[in-house]
C-alpha cells in the first residue's frame, strides 16, 4: 500500500514538472503572430489612359480598361484571395490595390455612385461565408478619378476608379489576446503628377499603420504601396516611411508592394535595409526565390512567370522570425476555376514571436 502511494505521489510530481515546465513552449505559441501582405490588383492597367493624346483616344482607352476589370472575372479572384487569407487565418491582412469601381452617365453631372465592383465589402463578405471574421481598421483612400469611356456609337458610362490601401484585423480573438490600440492612414508628402490631356491628376500613394496589443505586447503593423512610376518619388516615399517606422518605440513590422525588386538590388530596397529593417525573406530563407510580381498580364488569364520580388515583410525591434511564406503563385492549386491568377501580385505571409 505505501509503495503503491510512493508511486502515485511521485507520478503527481512528475504530471507538476511537466506542467511547470510546459509554458516556455506555450508562451511562444500565444505570443506569435501571423501578418500577411496583398496587392488585390484593381484588373487593368492605366498606362493607355495616362498616355491618350486625343479625346477620342482617352474615351476609348477608358472604355477600355473597365471593359478588361469585367473580362479579368473579379467575382472569382476575390474568392480565390478569400480563400488564401482563410487558410492563412493571419491577424492582420496589408492590402493594396483594394478598387472600388463605380460608374454613372455621362448626362448626370454628380459623381458616379453605382457600385460595379466593391473589391474589400466582396472580400470581407468570403471571409465571412467562411467562418473567417475580419473587419477594416485602417483605410486610406489614394486616387479617385472619374472619366467618361465610349464603348460604343451609342453607349457611353462615366467610370469612377478609387484606389484605397487598407488593414484588415481579426475579430474572433478576445481583446486579451489582440486588440487595436490606435490606427492612421496618411497619403506620402510627395505623389506623382499626372498630365492627362493638360489637366493635371496626383496619383495619391500612401500607407496605413496600427498599434497592436498582441497578449500584452504591443507592436506597430505598417502596409504601404510605394510609387511605381518615378524613382525620385518611390524613394522620396521610403525616405517617409523610414521616418515614421523608425519613431516607433515598439517593434515594428512593415509590409506592402514597395516596388522595388529586392532581389536586383533596388534602390528603395537598399534603403529599408540599411535603416535596419530585417527583410524576413532573407532571413527565412525558403526554398524558392519567393518572387511575387508579374504573375499576369493586364488580364489575368494572361499567365506569366514571376520574376521579382517586389512585395516585402520587414521588421524593426524585439521580434523573433518563425516562418515566411509566397501564396497566390501555384499554377496548379491557385487558379481561380476560368483559369485567372487571383492577382498579378503573390501575397507573402510571415508569423512572428514578440520577444519578451
Amino acid at each position: 500500500m505505501l509503495a503503491t502511494q510512493k508511486a502515485t505521489a511521485f507520478a503527481v510530481i512528475i504530471s507538476i514538472l511537466c506542467l511547470t515546465s510546459a509554458p516556455t513552449f506555450a508562451d511562444n505559441r500565444d505570443r506569435s503572430i501571423t501578418v500577411m501582405t496583398y496587392n488585390m490588383y484593381p484588373g487593368t492597367e492605366f498606362s493607355g489612359i495616362f498616355g491618350s493624346q486625343t479625346p477620342g483616344e482617352l474615351v476609348s482607352e477608358v472604355a477600355e480598361a473597365f471593359t478588361d476589370v469585367h473580362a479579368g472575372n473579379v467575382p472569382e479572384r476575390i474568392d480565390e484571395i478569400a480563400d488564401q487569407i482563410a487558410t492563412g487565418s493571419p491577424d492582420l491582412v496589408g492590402l493594396q490595390e483594394v478598387a472600388l469601381w463605380r460608374y454613372g452617365f455621362p448626362q448626370d453631372p454628380a459623381p458616379a455612385t453605382i457600385v460595379a465592383f466593391d473589391f474589400l465589402q466582396m472580400l470581407l463578405d468570403r471571409l465571412e461565408a467562411r467562418g473567417k471574421h475580419y473587419a477594416p481598421v485602417a483605410i486610406l483612400t489614394n486616387l479617385d478619378a472619374e472619366l467618361t469611356g465610349v464603348f460604343s456609337p451609342t453607349s457611353a458610362l462615366d467610370i469612377r476608379y478609387t484606389d484605397r490601401v487598407v488593414i484588415l484585423a481579426r475579430t474572433d480573438m478576445r481583446n486579451s489576446e489582440l486588440s487595436i490600440e490606435s490606427a492612421d492612414a496618411r497619403h506620402f508628402a510627395v505623389n506623382l503628377p499626372v498630365s492627362v490631356l493638360g489637366t493635371t491628376v496626383t496619383v495619391f500613394r500612401g500607407w496605413t499603420s496600427a498599434d497592436v496589443k498582441h497578449r500584452g505586447k504591443t507592436y506597430r503593423f505598417i502596409n504601404a504601396h510605394v510609387e511605381s512610376f518615378f524613382e525620385p518619388v518611390q524613394l522620396a516615399q521610403v525616405a517617409e516611411l523610414i521616418q515614421r517606422a523608425s519613431s516607433a518605440d515598439v517593434p515594428v513590422i512593415l509590409a506592402g508592394d514597395f516596388n522595388s525588386d529586392a532581389e536586383a538590388g533596388g534602390t528603395a530596397y537598399g534603403m529599408l535595409t540599411d535603416a535596419g529593417f530585417a527583410d524576413v525573406w532573407n532571413l527565412m530563407p525558403p526554398s524558392d526565390p519567393g518572387y511575387t510580381w508579374a504573375l499576369s498580364d493586364e488580364i489575368p488569364n494572361v499567365i506569366t512567370i514571376p520574376t521579382q520580388r517586389l512585395d516585402l515583410i520587414l521588421t524593426r525591434g524585439a521580434i523573433e522570425h518563425s516562418s515566411v511564406d509566397v501564396l497566390g503563385e501555384d499554377l496548379a492549386a491557385d487558379l481561380t476555376p476560368s483559369g485567372f491568377r487571383p492577382s498579378d501580385h503573390a501575397a507573402v505571409r510571415a508569423t512572428f514571436v514578440l520577444e519578451p
